[in-house]
């Protein structure tokens, strides 16, 4: 099992202030070990890693979109930041520079 997990969210905001363009991502770094962990704690929800992996990563995705672009108030932010994509490897975007957010060992990169 490798290492890592490697998470990419589309991002669509819905305020009237954002200034994206629709092609924004945010690529996620996340542990395996904290979704075995998360697994290991809550043996009764039966959840793919992959659906663990989003439910871990998203917050910290919506966190660094944040940081970036106008997002709506919190309970449509889920919206602004979806469709999760598993990538096979990192992007080589996460090797050209230090990460933009950081939250227990899960890393984020702002992409434009």
């Amino acid at each position: 099992m490798n290492q890592f997990l490697y998470i990419q969210f589309k991002i669509t905001p819905k305020g009237p202030f954002s200034s994206a363009t629709g092609n924004e991502t945010v690529a996620i770094e996340l542990p395996t070990k904290h979704v075995i962990d998360w697994k290991l704690e809550r043996p009764h929800l039966k959840l793919s890693d992959e659906e663990v992996a989003s439910e871990l990563s998203q917050p910290v995705a919506i966190a660094t979109a944040a940081r970036f672009i106008p997002l709506t108030h919190s309970s449509i932010r889920e919206r602004e930041i979806h469709s999760a994509m598993f990538l096979p490897q990192r992007l080589p975007e996460m090797n050209e520079r230090s990460c933009d957010y950081e939250d227990n060992g899960i890393r984020a990169w702002f992409i434009t």
